[in-house]
């Protein structure tokens, strides 16, 4: 069985914010707070440590984080920032989720470890009963040859990644508030509506 001390959390905030006029997305507000750090509070207990994985205002994360970590490549996407989250941690397994996502489950990384732990599988992604969220998933840290064998060959998806590995799906279509990823900023302005 997987616990909370064998999985850090990794934080995805590269993103260039083209929809929110270039602004670092993670960073806009939601009642009050930066997204990321409701993102960073509802997964700390879940996790023995949090990584934040960036390309700007790392004095600015760093106050949610236990360390920030920067692309070795720049232009390479999401998967980039996984590499670098996977080459910061020191447990075994990693949960990775973007920074604009700010209702994760309070169970999500124990859903997931259950799975990985009983199949022994490489990753384990959640299915939000539509289609299965790839920026949600479980890895184990060992992966990280094989990931930047993938993006050193042109590879930038990460579908098309996580289908080279050993996968399990975990049905969870019941917090599909997990999943709401903020891409606009009306999207934003709907969400702060409902709290």
């Amino acid at each position: 069985m997987i616990s909370s001390v064998g999985v850090t959390g990794v934080v995805l905030c590269g993103g260039l914010g083209s929809r929110f006029q270039g602004r670092d997305k993670p960073l806009e507000t939601l009642a009050g707070k930066p997204l990321v750090r409701h993102v960073c509070e509802r997964l700390a207990p879940q996790v023995a440590a949090i990584v934040v994985s960036c390309n700007r205002n790392v004095d600015v994360y760093a106050r949610w984080a236990d360390r920030v970590v920067l692309d070795a490549h720049a232009g390479r996407g999401p998967l980039e920032g996984v590499l670098a989250g996977l080459g910061a941690a020191t447990t075994d397994y990693v949960f990775v989720c973007p920074g604009d996502a700010p209702l994760p489950s309070e169970r999500i990384v124990a859903c997931l470890a259950a799975a990985v732990g009983f199949r022994s599988a490489d990753a384990a992604v959640p299915h939000d009963g539509e289609r299965a969220q790839h920026l949600f998933m479980l890895v184990r840290r060992g992966i990280a040859e094989h990931l930047t064998d993938f993006l050193d060959a042109g590879g930038r998806a990460v579908h098309a990644f996580v289908d080279t590995l050993d996968v399990v799906t975990v049905d969870m279509a019941d917090q599909r508030d997990t999943f709401v990823n903020l891409n606009t900023v009306g999207e934003l302005a709907a969400l702060e509506a409902r709290k």
